[in-house]
């Protein structure tokens, strides 16, 4: 079984945010965040920097099956953190990311997600699952809503959700992404699927799983069925499809790079 890769830049010609790192029986899809250059003011490194390290260092652990995937993924955010900590002021700000990661180990699948990163699991019985972590959009919401009442208007301005998703960041009661902290890796979700049972499984940014989450481009029946398929290139038709037509949210990018790798039985 080998895995299948696509890669989409949000527009042609922009570096995209997204990265990926593939070994054998193992796929790494990180989701840089592209906020703005005053969320990470410290850090003289691009979102891209982050993903790329970020997803080689986990790569790299993960091929040692006997240690656990959170065990991994703190040793690589570890890792990542300390590679800048003497050139940035990194309570000033860095880049940060959200995970998804599947391995073979044994007659096994196991999975991780952290933050809103997902794994779409189909099972050979036709059933169709999601792994994924939304508590950042409860968390930044709410605290948005409070700094919006504070400053006695009715509704948060992006500059003013983003000052929230600072202040939620990786904090109880917020939500857990990659960043400089590796204690984040303990708050992913991580699971396992005996292999037999497996028709399909993908590891996904969040711009790969936008189509059925909330542009209605395809259900999450339709994206698993052209997972199995290997068709992954009409999920990003189908998505960019849908984005042409879709309204413009605060906090929502009208376009997102595009990651997903599928391991089809």
């Amino acid at each position: 079984m080998d895995p299948v890769l696509f890669a989409l830049p949000a527009r042609p010609g922009r570096e995209s945010e997204d990265a990926c790192a593939l070994g054998e029986g193992i796929a790494v899809v990180v989701d840089g965040a592209g906020l703005p250059k005053s969320s990470r003011r410290g850090c003289g490194h691009s979102v891209a920097w982050y993903a790329r390290m970020l997803a080689e260092a986990f790569r790299v652990r993960l091929e040692n099956r006997t240690t656990r995937m959170t065990d991994a993924l703190a040793g690589a955010i570890g890792e990542v953190t300390a590679a800048h900590a003497d050139t940035c002021d990194l309570a000033l700000g860095s880049p940060s990311a959200t995970v998804a990661a599947w391995r073979i180990t044994g007659d096994q699948i196991e999975h991780l997600v952290l933050c809103d990163a997902s794994i779409v699991v189909v099972t050979a019985d036709g059933g169709v699952r999601e792994i994924t972590d939304a508590r950042i959009d409860g968390a930044v919401g709410r605290r948005a809503a409070q700094l919006a009442a504070q400053a006695g208007i009715a509704e948060a301005p992006a500059e003013m959700r983003f000052r929230a998703l600072d202040q939620m960041r990786n904090v109880d009661g917020g939500f857990w992404c990659a960043h400089t902290d590796p204690g984040a890796a303990r708050h992913a979700l991580t699971g396992r699927t005996p292999v037999a049972d497996l028709r399909a499984i993908v590891a996904a940014s969040d711009g790969g799983t936008r189509g059925y989450q909330w542009l209605a481009a395809h259900s999450i029946e339709r994206f698993a069925e052209l997972a199995v398929q290997e068709r992954l290139g009409e999920i990003a038709d189908e998505i960019r499809a849908a984005e042409a037509g879709a309204p413009v949210r605060v906090f929502t990018k009208p376009h997102d790079d595009i990651t997903l790798v599928a391991l089809t039985r």
